[in-house]
């Protein structure tokens, strides 16, 4: 963990250093500029993800399962891989409705398929013999 704190620190020092050659380029071309007044880019949330990236978890955590995985299961394994709390209600009905549509986008692409036990359960989701 020191090595990856490190390298984060690393990281760090470069990208502040490339955003003080940008605030300079900026103030070539309007040096009278207030910086303070261009809008600010928030960093990402912690649950999104690179594309596709979700898709291939999915498969592979089907594909490691014994059993059917309902799209909650997989929802709190997708926030567990993440370091995200399953506890907290919001973003695990965020994460749910996010592995939901890429459970169906997989469905749609013959990979996985969904049945429910009854109307009212969850659907529950396993690997076609082609994914």
């Amino acid at each position: 963990m020191a090595g990856e704190v490190e390298a984060l620190q690393a990281k760090l020092g470069a990208l502040i250093t490339d955003l003080s050659h940008i605030d300079s380029a900026i103030r070539v071309f309007r040096p009278d500029i207030d910086l303070a007044d261009l809008p600010e880019k928030l960093a990402p949330a912690p649950f999104t993800g690179f594309r596709g990236e979700i898709q291939r978890f999915l498969i592979d955590e089907l594909r490691t399962a014994n059993h059917p995985l309902s799209t909650f299961d997989l929802a709190e394994r997708v926030m567990r891989k993440r370091g995200l709390e399953p506890s907290d209600r919001v973003v695990f009905k965020l994460i749910a409705k996010r592995t939901g549509y890429a459970l169906a986008k997989l469905r749609g692409k013959g990979r996985v398929t969904s049945a429910r036990t009854h109307r009212a359960a969850p659907l529950k989701w396993e690997l076609t013999r082609r994914g």
